[in-house]
């Protein structure tokens, strides 16, 4: 079987806490199976285990409308079993589950009138119904296994098991010891082959509380989805991967099927497998696992785009907690030749790594005048146009005001005081430094080639990404900076804290911008 293996010797030099002048070699194989299948292999020995990532291209993005939260509920539910795990009995319950959906679907008509002035809810049958649910999913539970895939896994030696829905992609993931490579691929390609949505009406309860938990009593959750569904007021990225409430308690299990069958296709699908392999076994066995899955047609993405704005736009959330400061401008997705500008601006300003106080958001607004308890800015990688967000929380005695016009001044000051020689130095060092860190670990480096080859249609752009960053010149900063963060073109988003109220803790967690991964 033939390979197809790109090789690039990446040397860097001299960074901090790095060895000098070392040279780190990529290897890359990549093969496409008959059925549309993407893989990427990077064959180490340095330990006797494997990353393993499979990237789906779909997210949130994607979810119909009325059906936000879909992508969502769907990661959910892949960890629910097949036809083989999952269950000691299969067969007896099938006419349970069709039960469950005969009985929900009726329960969901009655629920909807509600919110109808027209017809009125019957609550005795809505309890009936409900009473009845309950009895057949406690029959079902007679014949369910929890959590075997889970402990699957741990038995196998595994960790980090887990998955992530982005707006742009579906991510799952686990480390596991190199000798049980082939049982991950008969798992995994047996619940794209066979998965069974058990437990599908309580698991969606299971998200609803997750949204509840992360964003209906999370002051700063509210504001960060406020400030997404005021910025865009036309593209999908305005809704919460998550979903919206009443999206995700009217999600239906056959729903969620038919959006499995449509979008978790081989051809729809990157593997990233990094580790202690031999490559023309694993593509072999890869074959063999994953080469039966038939293709399917993936819908075009008819995405809506975002219209171009024509003011500035604000909205405030008032609650029990921290003052808290989102500013966002509108910039281009990955890809664009502004891109690398930017992304340089964002490390002038916040520093070249994550909690980095070096950056001069930090210096001037928490260090010298006190403004700010922490502040950042930046943006993440995304397949179509996204923002530039400034988040940062004001410090005891200051005001949300106060803050928002220091950074405007910071922003500002960009044009007067340019970036100097050393500020570039320390980003390019950064950029380095950044990349071997994600070269050295398998996770991370499946991770990085996964998600490269998804957003920006090959791995290679990790590698043409560093170079024409390391390019980017002060001049390139001052430009973009007049063309993107503009007064006309920028969202702002307050918390606010209710009169009377004591406040919360000060928090420095707020949705980050990640380079070259999507949030949960």
């Amino acid at each position: 079987m033939a390979l197809s293996i790109a090789c690039y010797w990446v040397w860097l030099w001299a960074l901090p806490g790095l060895l000098p002048a070392q040279n780190v070699e990529l290897n890359v194989i990549e093969r496409t199976l008959k059925n549309g299948m993407r893989i990427l292999m990077v064959e180490r020995h340095d330990s006797p285990t494997v990353a393993l990532y499979l990237r789906f291209k779909v997210g949130g993005v994607d979810d119909p409308a009325g059906k936000t939260g879909i992508a969502h509920v769907l990661e959910h539910m892949m960890f629910k079993g097949t036809q083989t795990y999952g269950t000691s009995a299969y067969k007896a319950e099938i006419p349970l589950m069709e039960k469950i959906d005969r009985l929900y679907a009726e329960l969901d008509r009655e629920l909807r009138k509600h919110d109808s002035t027209s017809e009125k809810p019957d609550e005795a049958k809505i309890k009936r119904l409900k009473d009845e649910l309950a009895a057949v999913q406690q029959e079902q539970k007679k014949h369910i296994v929890t959590d075997e895939l889970w402990q699957t896994y741990q038995r196998l030696g595994g960790v980090g098991l887990n998955a992530t829905t982005g707006a742009d992609s579906t991510q799952y993931f686990v480390q596991l010891p190199s000798n049980q490579l082939e049982v991950w691929m008969y798992l995994e390609s047996d619940r794209l082959a066979n998965p069974i949505f058990r437990e599908f009406y309580s698991e969606r309860d299971v998200v609803h509380e997750e949204r509840r938990m992360r964003t209906d009593t999370s002051p700063e959750g509210l504001l960060w989805e406020s400030f997404q569904a005021t910025a865009f007021q036309a593209h999908p990225y305005r809704n919460p991967i998550i979903g919206w409430p009443s999206d995700i308690d009217h999600l239906r299990r056959e729903e969620v099927l038919q959006y499995f069958k449509t979008y978790y296709a081989p051809n729809n699908l990157i593997a990233a497998i990094v580790g202690d392999i031999d490559p023309n076994r694993t593509l072999a066995l890869m074959e063999k696992y994953f080469g039966p899955l038939p293709a399917q047609t993936i819908p075009p993405r008819n995405i809506t785009a975002e219209p171009p704005q024509r003011g500035e736009r604000r909205i405030v959330v008032e609650a029990d907690a921290q003052p808290r400061l989102y500013i966002g401008y509108p910039v281009p997705p990955i890809g664009h030749e502004d891109g690398y500008a930017l992304d340089v601006l964002s490390q002038v300003l916040s520093g070249v790594s994550a909690r980095s106080r070096t950056g001069r958001l930090y210096k001037s607004l928490v260090l010298d005048k006190k403004i700010a308890l922490n502040v950042d800015a930046g943006s993440s990688s995304s397949l179509y146009p996204n923002l530039f967000v400034f988040s940062a929380t004001p410090a005891q005695g200051k005001t949300i005001q106060d803050l928002e016009k220091a950074i405007y001044e910071e922003i500002d000051k960009i044009q007067t005081a340019r970036p100097t020689d050393e500020e570039l130095t320390r980003v390019r060092n950064g950029v380095d430094a950044s990349l071997i860190r994600a070269m050295r670990s398998n996770n991370g480096l499946a991770r990085t080639l996964s998600s490269a080859e998804h957003l920006a249609g090959t791995w290679r752009f990790i590698l043409t990404e560093r170079e024409k960053t390391k390019a980017v010149t002060a001049d390139d900063i001052q430009r973009v900076t007049k063309k993107y963060l503009t007064e006309q073109s920028r969202t702002v988003g307050e918390l606010r804290q209710k009169p009377g109220a004591g406040g919360g803790e000060a928090s420095g967690n707020a949705p980050s911008a990640q380079r070259w991964e999507e949030a949960q």
